[in-house]
């Protein structure tokens, strides 16, 4: 009876889901389109499929010209319970993904698709700009190990009540690798928000598809225990217009929290309860490599390995608040660290709720349980063989708990095979036993946020 009850919720489950609305084909071309169709304040969007699922380009109009991109421009990556998202020039995506063979107009008079400026925030401010060369649209390290960005946050849900999420290759990704040997479904999807102009339309080549009001994306990686969908809009005024649509499932739930020029990530998972009720999940965060990473392996796990160093986490309004040393940050994008704006200083990177939402009340519920991962030496009784234990995390804010458990002196058996035979990350576990996530409630909505990291503050 129960394996009816789920099979039958699993088609309801991917019934929900809304397919994406074939659109008509673009009338012009993609700098024609910046330029002419979208509004000053507004963002656009440019979706591609990738892999398992796919990408998008956040793309923020400024009031400087009507080609104005700001910066730094953010591509979102999603595939199965993956989400990746790195920052990036805007010269770059101006004379790259809009407008090769077009000059663009900039603020300061010149008409060239790699001309850079300083961008209009004071000359008060030391840490507005941090490079001088405004004639280059390159990143520092471009030439010498082909930088293509700024990096930034990326994370796995890894398991969802012992399930895990990361593909077997071997079998072309319809398990999990690990042992559970769980079904794992590839079904990303987009469409239009609800509620808003819902304009989109598909390049001539068919690859490509280009929104000029929000869109929604959509996956059911373990089609019993989690599906998710990721909301971005184009306007504050098209965000206010989607929350007042119930067609957006679990959106009204999600906490208003802004990212980088408007390029908001509202990202709203669905869980549901075990047989029984009670719900377990981990997060697990990795940065971004801003580097090729297949051509330059070593430097690019020096450069991640030393930002999972410097991450900690503390609870805060019943948010929990994940950060990075910005002084790091800036050194794996191959920008100087000022003395005055980083060091000492800490960049958030992803902003999550330390409470779970009924679907079927509205209720929003306390999780029983909220834990962070540490490293440590072995030797320690403290940890295991691995170099690994997991701790409640911080409520002071000013003593975070860190992924180090001794940050001056960092233990490298979190990545070392040879230390305990496994390796792991600055992990996140979440549980909430049966009595707090009963089978009743139906499923429950969880809505982290993901923040863009800064790049040179030039566009």
């Amino acid at each position: 009876m129960l394996a009816d009850w789920r099979r039958l919720s699993l088609t309801f489950l991917l019934l929900s889901f809304v397919p994406r609305i074939f659109a008509e084909k673009c009338s012009s071309t993609t700098y024609e389109w910046w330029r002419d169709d979208i509004r000053s304040g507004n963002r656009a969007f440019l979706v591609e499929p990738e892999g398992r699922g796919g990408a998008v380009l956040c793309l923020s109009k400024g009031f400087g010209s009507n080609t104005e991109l700001l910066d730094p421009v953010t591509r979102s990556i999603m595939h199965t319970a993956n989400f990746d998202q790195q920052s990036k020039m805007p010269c770059s995506v101006l004379g790259g993904y809009i407008s090769p063979n077009v000059d663009i107009d900039v603020p300061n008079g010149t008409t060239t698709s790699t001309a850079r400026r300083r961008l209009l925030t004071g000359d008060e401010d030391i840490c507005a700009a941090s490079r001088p060369d405004l004639k280059s649209c390159k990143y520092p390290m471009q030439d010498e190990l082909g930088q293509w960005s700024w990096g930034g946050i990326a994370y796995q849900i890894s398991q969802v009540n012992g399930n895990c999420t990361t593909p077997d290759e071997e079998r072309d990704g319809a398990v999990c690798h690990e042992n559970a040997r769980n079904e794992l479904r590839h079904d990303w999807k987009h469409s239009p928000v609800y509620g808003g102009d819902e304009i989109s339309c598909d390049e001539v080549d068919g690859k490509n598809t280009r929104y000029s009001s929000g869109v929604m994306f959509s996956q059911a990686p373990l089609p019993y225990d989690m599906k998710y969908r990721i909301y971005m809009f184009s306007s504050e005024t098209e965000r206010l217009a989607a929350l007042d649509d119930t067609r957006n499932t679990g959106l009204k739930y999600a906490k208003e929290m802004k990212g980088e020029n408007g390029c908001d990530v509202e990202i709203v998972y669905e869980f549901f309860p075990k047989p029984g009720g009670g719900i377990s999940v981990e997060l697990s965060q990795v940065m971004g490599c801003t580097i090729p990473e297949d051509e330059n392996e070593e430097e690019c796990k020096k450069k991640s390995r030393a930002i999972a160093d410097s991450t900690s986490a503390y609870i805060s309004n019943n948010v929990v608040v994940v950060q990075v040393k910005q002084s790091t940050l800036r050194e794996s994008q191959y920008l100087p660290v000022r003395p005055n704006c980083d060091k000492g200083t800490n960049s958030t990177t992803i902003k999550m709720s330390t409470q779970f939402i009924c679907s079927a009340t509205g209720e929003r519920i306390n999780i029983t349980s909220v834990k962070m991962s540490q490293a440590g030496s072995p030797d320690n009784r403290l940890f295991d063989a691995g170099g690994k234990r997991v701790v409640e995390i911080s409520r002071d804010q000013s003593n975070p708990t860190t992924f180090q458990f001794d940050p001056a002196n960092p233990s490298d058996c979190w990545y070392e095979d040879s230390c305990g035979g496994w390796s792991f990350g600055p992990d996140f576990s979440f549980e909430m036993d049966a009595a707090s996530a009963p089978e009743s409630c139906g499923s429950f909505y969880w809505d982290p946020l993901i923040l863009s990291v800064a790049g040179d503050g030039m566009a």
